[in-house]
């Protein structure tokens, strides 16, 4: 006879396996709802369903921005999430700067040049914290790094698309980097296939995680946990 405890688990591996193939359900439509003429609705759902997925995730880390842009640098199934444009991050730490951070300030001012003139491709974080190295102080180092995340190819993707379907009138159809390479490549358009994929992806990511564990989200979230 099947003892409570197992019985239970069982029950709830079947509660999780029904919820991820709900979303997979979601994830699917979006293509349907794009291809007939509802682009600005699948984008902001594709945006909203990755958001909390990467929630859930990291959860109890509740920075969305971040978590956002780490899901899609771990799991978006690409190295070039995790490249760094110069430029774009030069913009990430000028808004910084605006926040009124007079630390910020000097570290703009210091590097804000070199990344302008930085060739238009996109670095390796390793790079980029050797084009700045030479221009900071060791504590400003340590500043700065913790926040090249916001020059990432996936931190550009949370502000030209994610930010633009949910809280602007919605991003065009195919965000595009004018002679900005990748690996000798042509930087690709950010549109809903590529954003698309990644949900997909993270999907896959939290189902295996949720089936190892026997745990929702490898760590039975609760979504209403959130304040």
């Amino acid at each position: 006879m099947e003892s409570i405890s197992a019985k239970n688990q069982r029950t709830k591996m079947q509660s999780i396996e029904a919820f991820f193939n709900d979303f997979d359900k979601k994830a699917g439509y979006l293509v349907d709802l794009y291809n007939s003429d509802h682009r600005d609705e699948a984008r902001i759902l594709c945006s909203c369903y990755i958001d909390g997925l990467a929630s859930a995730l990291y959860w109890p880390d509740h920075n969305s921005n971040f978590n956002y842009v780490k899901s899609l640098m771990e799991h978006g199934g690409n190295a070039i999430f995790s490249h760094i444009h110069p430029k774009m991050l030069d913009d990430a730490f000028h808004r910084l700067v605006k926040r009124g951070s007079k630390k910020w300030s000097a570290i703009h001012g210091k590097i804000s040049g070199e990344l302008r003139r930085a060739d238009r491709r996109l670095y390796g974080k390793r790079e980029i914290v050797d084009l700045i190295t030479s221009l900071l102080q060791t504590s400003e180092i340590a500043i700065a790094n913790r926040e090249l995340w916001r020059g990432t190819f996936a931190a550009i993707v949370y502000e030209r698309f994610r930010i633009a379907a949910v809280h602007r009138f919605g991003p065009p159809d195919g965000t595009t980097f004018d002679g900005s390479t990748f690996q000798g490549e042509p930087v690709p358009a950010i549109d809903f296939f590529m954003v698309h994929d990644c949900l997909n992806k993270i999907i896959g990511v939290a189902r295996e995680s949720s089936q190892k564990t026997g745990k929702l989200f490898g760590h039975d979230y609760e979504c209403t946990d959130h304040e």
